[in-house]
């Protein structure tokens, strides 16, 4: 069965959006002590009163577990804004702006609230303001090999090619106008 938020499972189980996770994980952080990636996600399903049913949804496209896979967004949303430093691989620790932020009391963190950040805006430009840009949730595992290189279609990466080129042309003659 799918559920609207494009989890299986049965019932009406919800596995929170990746936006909804950021405020909780950067709130565990909050304690300052470096935690892997596992012991993120394990500290925010307890605070979040996750069940185990909830916990083992997976994704309606492939087999990624829900849960990971928003977390993994969360972790990389913070992580680029520069809330949370990665002192090595799968290893993190909030950051001193991340100790600000949550001195700051906000009520939520989510995308829009994260644009405040440069660093943010350098890893995810979107100058429409929108969000469609970002990869679905589901092509994360499916596409990335060890390297984090996304693996696709070489004849998709030419016509992408040919398209920013194209975008690039198009802005350099509006400047010259």
């Amino acid at each position: 069965m799918n559920i609207s938020n494009g989890v299986q499972g049965a019932g009406k189980i919800d596995v929170p959006q990746f936006q909804t996770l950021m405020l909780p994980l950067l709130k565990v952080m909050g304690g300052g002590h470096e935690m892997s990636t596992i012991q993120m996600r394990d500290a925010v399903a307890i605070n979040l009163f996750m069940t185990a049913e909830a916990l083992s949804l997976h994704l309606s496209i492939g087999q990624q577990n829900a849960f990971n896979n928003r977390m993994r967004w969360a972790i990389t949303f913070l992580y680029k804004a520069c809330l949370l430093k990665r002192p090595r691989k799968a290893t993190y620790i909030i950051s001193e702006i991340g100790k600000q932020v949550l001195l700051e009391h906000p009520v939520e963190i989510d995308a829009e609230f994260l644009r405040s950040y440069d660093n943010f805006n350098k890893f995810h430009h979107s100058p429409s303001g929108e969000y469609e840009s970002l990869v679905p949730a589901y092509i994360t595992n499916k596409h990335l090999n060890k390297e984090c290189e996304i693996n696709i279609n070489p004849s998709k990466i030419h016509h992408l090619r040919v398209k920013i080129t194209t975008q690039n042309a198009q802005v350099y003659y509006l400047n010259l106008i």
